[in-house]
């Protein structure tokens, strides 16, 4: 259904110096500076796959989805899709894909759905009987019937994200790109637009590929995983396979909250592996403040000395121990990924 291989794609941008001098030379001798949003990654996916695209910000997602989906060409390497150049935008690719970003609109705000919806259906050329029974389906699972008539500009966040996700889907595609859908959601609309989207995955067979910070996405949906980091593949598999590496996780709650640094000092756990729960980020700093309880990401076999060592350091309220979560993972690639960034710059 999709093949890449060894996928490159590189940005070139204008670097301006400060003041009228770095104005001037703007003009005249521009300097440009060069970007590589992707690395050489390749893979394949089958058809009606639900694979799960992860990576920190800047990793190369969105820009892997736009050469997929033909919004832009590879600098180096090739891609494939439904046997397709993607970048050739055939009407056939155009009539099969479909690509949803929850961070931009893509219906029309002073139409009603329901106008928004027929403007599709003549696009798209969809049999009168097909689209009405397709808005039927699709507006029953989404429970969003009563507000077909109502203009978008006027639906909260959910019911907008519902409707894209509706003239999305219209045309049946054979291929989904899903950008960050359950973004500034709620809790309950994201869960309800999960339950929707594994429906349809597996009712219509449907291959789709999303992207998403929210780890509860990939873990209710995604049967693969993929992650990026800088412009790198650096895991393909399922995601059981991530928190399958003999780590857990120990939670603690200490009578008075304690510097991340002074557990690492006690404990010898890199301070990548230690967390605060419920915790906000400073301000001054942008590190995480110290709060009561902490999460330690360790060896089974290392809990017990570190049990015994935060004991003789200070006094402990409640202990617990968890599986590892797949958020805690990814959060350890995040941050070696910074550790890396830091070191290279």
């Amino acid at each position: 259904m999709i093949q890449v291989d060894n996928i490159k794609r590189s940005f070139r941008s204008v670097k301006k110096e400060e003041g009228w001098r770095g104005t001037l030379n703007l003009l005249l001798k521009p300097q440009y500076t060069s970007h590589e949003a992707l690395k050489g990654v390749s893979f394949s996916i089958e058809p009606g796959a639900f694979v799960g695209l992860i990576g920190a910000n800047g990793a190369g997602k969105t820009t892997l989805l736009k050469i997929l989906s033909g919004l832009i060409p590879p600098t180096e390497g090739s891609a494939t899709v439904l046997g397709q150049n993607p970048f050739e935008r055939s009407l056939h690719f155009r009539h099969s894909i479909s690509l949803v970003m929850g961070q931009k609109a893509q219906l029309w705000w002073d139409l009603p759905a329901q106008d928004a919806f027929e403007l599709l259906r003549a696009i798209y050329n969809i049999p009168i009987p097909t689209y009405r029974q397709r808005l039927e389906e699709l507006s029953t699972l989404l429970d969003v019937k009563p507000l077909l008539q109502t203009q978008i500009r006027r639906l909260s966040l959910g019911e907008r994200m519902k409707m894209e996700l509706i003239g999305a889907l219209l045309h049946w595609p054979k291929v989904i790109f899903l950008d960050e859908p359950t973004i500034g959601l709620d809790v309950l609309a994201a869960h309800k637009l999960r339950e929707f989207l594994r429906e349809f995955n597996q009712r219509q067979k449907a291959t789709i590929i999303l992207t998403s910070h929210n780890m509860d996405d990939i873990e209710r949906l995604c049967t693969r995983v993929l992650i990026l980091r800088q412009g790198s593949l650096i895991f393909d598999g399922a995601p059981s396979q991530l928190t399958r590496s003999g780590l857990c996780q120990l939670r603690v709650q200490t009578l008075r909250p304690v510097p991340k640094t002074e557990l690492s000092l006690w404990t010898g756990i890199s301070p990548n592996a230690i967390h605060y729960s419920s915790t906000e980020a400073d301000e001054e700093s942008s590190e995480e403040k110290p709060t009561g309880t902490v999460l330690f990401t360790l060896e089974r076999e290392k809990i017990v000395s570190t049990l015994q060592t935060l004991m003789s350091r200070t006094t402990l309220i409640e202990m617990g121990i968890e599986e590892q979560s797949l958020e805690s993972v990814i959060q350890n690639l995040y941050a070696n990924e910074t550790q890396l960034a830091n070191r290279s710059s």
